[in-house]
């Protein structure tokens, strides 16, 4: 509705809007046409004067002594005055040629002033003054015909600009007349439409309350309106029909109250604060086991049963209620029941207050929460023990370890320790027998350790295999020792689980109070790394935590964080070792091995750092590094030291990088360095290949094809199993070098590596010697026809920029002389 209004107030607006727009445009119009009127007028006037005063002027020549030059002035300024109007009247469509026509009668009027001028100041021969007399009447009265001829033009114009005014006069009249009658009726339409729309809907809302306010509750309004009163009667029904429902709503709830009251699961009561007396519901005494009878009114019949820890509560909080500084009452405490125990109660209530807010009256209910707090108390004990063993976990232990730490500090004297423990070879029994015998294990190692503590400690588990004891009050180290000792002495006794017999041993890491931890956390890391150093000893073990054990842990840990930017830093570089061919007595190819320039450490071999760069997953970068660097410097020896066959270059690669990410690492460096595929040799341990077989020999049969060289490094440390060879597309076979050093001195590894010669030949496999660094060494591996070798008697490994063509000469002719030696 209110749209409605706006909208039409805005249209009648609108059309008054135009008519006071149209009637300002003729008036605007009829104004311009009366202003040239005005000014054709003053024309006119100036031009009549001019006739005057020339006719006056052509008299006064026959009339001597008259006063010319006077009347001759005013006709000049009155034709400047003619001509200063006429300027005005720029917008006359007679414009152009008045301008011509005064143009030519100021030069009539220039003449016949000369003319003049020379009559006045002629002579007195007669003569000659008849002869100018003349001259300035013809001047005169071509003067005056020009004259006249402007008048009669201008009379025409003025006649006819007047017929327009007229005309356009008539029509604004009729226009503002039309203009008028139509507003007059579109408002009267308006309002008539108006008072329609909103009379009558306000009738039906006026009736539709007079039956409302008589009780005729559910009433609504029939007639559909729109808009804003279509909403007020859609929003009338429904509050009608709502006031309907709410009084059904409302006898019902009476209903549903009073039965409530009389069969509801709580217990109810009414405390009349004047009268001291309280109404206690059946279901109330029931709720404690008694009947009817056996509770009388008084408040003491209720507070008597309270417990006595709950009592001081209980009481506090119907003092602060009633007092107004708590909203209700709500207080949850225990009861005496009529079998002598106690029962869980939650009371509820509220106090109904005077005008002067002193209450006198308060109400409420109770409710038995004793199963609710039974489980409360089961979910407490299971966030703070162990589902499996029922044992403290480890948010329970940390806590305890926490009081025992805030109590050292407190105590001076004050020893505790704990032992960290954790079962030896338990992956083996879950991978062999299942998780459910792993479990069962677990809960029986349980309960043989928890018969091992005194009294007053703690044991607990800390998750998977993991357990830990807290040993507190400790006269000194040897407590826990024994703890230990005794763990070691029975934990491997058999258990019988599901008819398999099982041994179970454990590693344990104990730490002291006395170390001076500042945090309780502290205590059971180290307790957690001592009991890997045990395990790193062997099974079945004990290691107390000292200084030093902390000490490597955080040498690891630096070095660990130096080796994540070391790449980024360029602290990377790889020396190179040269390997001999045997058969031709000179350098075949080098193998490329990464050294780290530490910029605190110095120089630090791969076998400190490759470890930790395996186990944080940074040997892939790292790996990469090696790879585009070493085919690099293949490529640029290739061209510097040409030789048939090319020289080759050997690179080692870890389990983590043998994946088929690899051959498109390698396609991706053949392309940018443009080496032969054949120059590069990958070295893989026997253990990479054997963990995964079918994976192995489908990324080894694509490197093949590559045509990249495929060689096993450390051949004979690793897998017994000799098969793999045939299943495997391998090239060449390294023969380690505790074989090579151990040769000479006995004969079995000298047969074993005969027989790995004997065999790569067998299988037509290259044969490459390592750590070869004695001339025994290297005449024995000649007798046994071994094709090439690397070790510290050829060369150590070197930088590159120690590689020149004299080098390598130097190495050929040193190969030479050995051999022939």
């Amino acid at each position: 509705m209110r749209k409605k209004i706006v909208l039409s107030l805005l249209v009648l607006f609108a059309f008054f809007a135009f008519g006071a727009f149209v009637s300002a445009l003729n008036i605007r119009s009829n104004t311009a046409h009366f202003n040239r009127l005005i000014k054709l007028h003053q024309i006119e006037n100036l031009r009549h004067d001019l006739i005057e005063r020339t006719l006056k002027v052509l008299s006064n020549l026959y009339t001597y002594r008259t006063p010319l030059e006077q009347e001759l002035d005013a006709i000049v300024e009155n034709v400047a005055g003619l001509g200063g109007v006429a300027s005005q009247c720029t917008t006359c469509h007679h414009a152009p040629k008045v301008a011509a026509d005064l143009d030519e009668v100021q030069v009539l009027i220039h003449e016949f002033q000369n003319a003049l001028s020379f009559y006045i100041t002629a002579s007195a021969n007669i003569e000659k003054i008849d002869a100018l007399r003349k001259d300035a009447a013809v001047l005169g009265n071509k003067l005056l015909f020009e004259v006249e001829h402007m008048s009669f033009t201008a009379s025409r114009n003025i006649d006819k600009i007047t017929g327009a005014a007229l005309v356009t006069i008539e029509k604004s009249k009729t226009l503002l007349w039309v203009t008028l009658l139509l507003s007059v009726i579109f408002a009267g339409l308006v309002a008539e439409n108006l008072v329609r729309s909103i009379t009558r809907p306000t009738r039906d809302l006026v009736d539709a309350t007079r039956r409302i306010a008589a009780g005729e509750l559910g009433y609504t309004i029939v007639h559909e309106y729109k808009a804003e009163f279509g909403e007020i009667a859609s929003n009338f029904n429904a509050m009608s029909l709502s006031l309907k429902e709410g009084l059904d709503a409302l006898q019902e709830s009476q209903q549903r109250y009073a039965l409530a009251a009389r069969g509801a699961n709580d217990g109810l009561w009414d405390w009349n604060l004047t009268t001291d007396n309280v109404y206690y519901s059946p279901r109330w005494k029931a709720m404690l086991g008694y009947a009817e009878k056996d509770i009388g009114t008084s408040p003491q019949d209720w507070l008597q049963r309270v417990h006595p820890d709950d009592l001081a509560q209980v009481e506090a909080r119907i003092k602060d209620h009633l007092a107004g500084q708590t909203s209700h009452l709500e207080v949850e405490h225990r009861m005496l029941h009529s079998d002598g125990h106690y029962r869980w109660i939650l009371n509820r209530g509220i106090a109904v207050r005077k005008s002067s807010g002193k209450p006198d009256r308060m109400a409420g209910s109770q409710t038995d929460i004793t199963e609710r707090k039974l489980a409360e108390e089961r979910l407490a004990h299971d966030a703070l023990h162990d589902p499996l063993t029922g044992l403290p976990n480890r948010a329970l232990f940390k806590n305890l370890l926490q009081h025992a730490f805030n109590a050292g500090q407190r105590r001076q004297d004050s020893l505790y320790a704990v032992l960290f423990i954790d079962l030896d070879r338990f992956k083996l029994v879950n991978d062999s027998l299942g998780h459910l015998i792993g479990d069962q294990l677990l809960i029986a190692v349980g309960k043989r350790l928890s018969d091992l503590i005194r009294p007053g400690d703690t044991f607990a588990r800390l998750g998977g295999d993991e357990f830990a004891i807290l040993l507190e009050d400790m006269n000194d180290i040897d407590d826990a020792i024994q703890i230990a000792q005794r763990i070691q002495q029975e934990l491997p006794a058999p258990f019988t689980i599901d008819e398999h017999e099982l041994f179970s041993t454990a590693s344990i890491g104990i730490s002291l109070s006395s170390t001076g931890y500042e945090r309780p956390e502290d205590l059971l890391r180290d307790a957690d790394l001592a009991m890997y150093h045990a395990k790193s000893k062997g099974n079945a073990r004990y290691e107390i935590f000292d200084a030093q054990m902390h000490a490597g842990t955080m040498a690891h840990l630096r070095l660990e964080t130096d080796l994540r930017r070391a790449l980024e830093r360029n602290e990377f570089q790889l020396h190179y070792q040269p390997i001999l061919s045997l058969h031709s007595n000179k350098v075949s190819g080098f193998e490329a091995l990464i050294r780290w320039q530490h910029p605190g450490r110095g120089l630090i071999p791969p076998a400190d750092f490759i470890p930790i760069a395996e186990e944080t997953g940074q040997i892939t970068a790292i790996g990469q590094w090696v790879l585009r660097e070493a085919c690099l410097m293949a490529g640029l020896w290739q061209q510097r030291f040409p030789t048939d066959p090319p020289l080759t270059m050997s690179v080692n690669l870890s389990a983590q990088e043998f994946t088929p990410l690899l051959v498109k690492q390698l396609k991706q460096i053949q392309q940018e360095i443009k080496l032969e595929p054949f120059s590069l040799k990958l070295e893989i341990t026997e253990r990479v290949l054997m963990d995964n077989p079918h994976s192995a020999s489908s990324l080894l049969s694509e490197l093949q094809k590559m045509g990249i060289g495929l060689h096993i490094d450390d051949f004979g440390t690793g897998y017994s199993s000799l098969s793999y060879l045939h299943d495997f597309p391998i090239d060449a076979l390294k023969i380690d070098r505790s074989f090579i050093q151990r040769m000479n001195v006995e004969r079995k590894n000298l047969e074993i590596v005969k027989t790995i010669i004997n065999l790569a030949k067998n299988l037509n496999m290259e044969i490459i010697a390592e750590g070869v660094e004695t001339e025994d060494e290297l005449q024995q591996l000649q007798l046994l026809q071994c094709e090439n070798i690397q070790g510290f008697l050829i060369s150590r490994p070197v930088v590159p920029e120690t590689v020149d063509e004299k080098f390598v000469a130097q190495l050929n002719r040193r190969t030479q002389a050995q051999k022939s030696t």
